[in-house]
């Protein structure tokens, strides 16, 4: 038969148990409210940087379509031969 002296023992451990379990409950929350405040600035940011890449990618897009728009009248025969092996890889494909 268990005494009183043992099941007031084991309530005291019980309770120590549960008061440890909501100290690690409430950091855990706490630390999820860091993540998610970490997860939301970034999600803010994504415009910004976007934006700021696109500027310096847009010149070289710019520098790259005046190129091709030149190459057939710089490079006629290697542009020629060029359409020619892009047609026949293409046709062999199919």
């Amino acid at each position: 038969m268990v005494t009183k002296a043992e099941l007031e023992k084991q309530v005291a451990e019980l309770r120590r148990q549960l008061d440890e379990r909501a100290q690690a409950d409430s950091s855990d929350a706490s630390t999820v409210k860091s993540a998610k405040q970490k997860l939301q600035d970034a999600v803010e940011d994504i415009p910004d940087r976007l934006s700021s890449e696109w500027e310096d990618w847009s010149g070289e897009v710019d520098s790259i379509l005046a190129e091709l728009d030149a190459l057939p009248h710089k490079k006629a025969i290697l542009f020629s031969l060029g359409v020619f092996a892009l047609g026949y890889l293409l046709g062999k494909a199919r």
